[in-house]
């Protein structure tokens, strides 16, 4: 499901808003702690630790959104199970996004250079 432009400016309020931004819009680790780090090295790695990620942090039932870096693609939720079947094809669309599991605190930081970074999302 596609966010509209209130929505997406909602989520983004809520999750990465919070946080301080290092350069562009990646978030600043150095003055934000985390939960954890990974790297991956090709596709059949980003899949399985991507599999591995959203079930950790999403309850079965509940609905993933994905962010994008680039901010002309619309923030989309989905079912966790079709998250999972897609990391592929969310990696392919855009290496820099967010994955913020819906209801839950976690953001996950997933940057171009392999780099996916798990944090909380301070309270308000």
């Amino acid at each position: 499901m596609k966010l509209d432009f209130a929505e997406n400016r909602a989520l983004a309020a809520a999750t990465l808003g919070r946080f301080p931004a290092a350069t562009g819009d990646v978030i600043d680790f150095g003055a934000t702690p985390f939960e954890d780090r990974h790297w991956w090295d090709d596709e059949e790695h980003w899949t399985r630790m991507a599999a591995e990620l959203f079930s950790s942090y999403a309850e079965r039932s509940e609905r993933i959104a994905v962010i994008w870096g680039n901010y002309l693609m619309p923030t989309v939720t989905m079912p966790l199970d079709v998250a999972v079947r897609h990391t592929r094809d969310i990696l392919d669309a855009g290496p820099h996004f967010w994955i913020h599991p819906l209801g839950g605190s976690v953001l996950i930081e997933c940057l171009m250079d392999g780099q996916v970074t798990v944090v909380k999302i301070p309270s308000s």
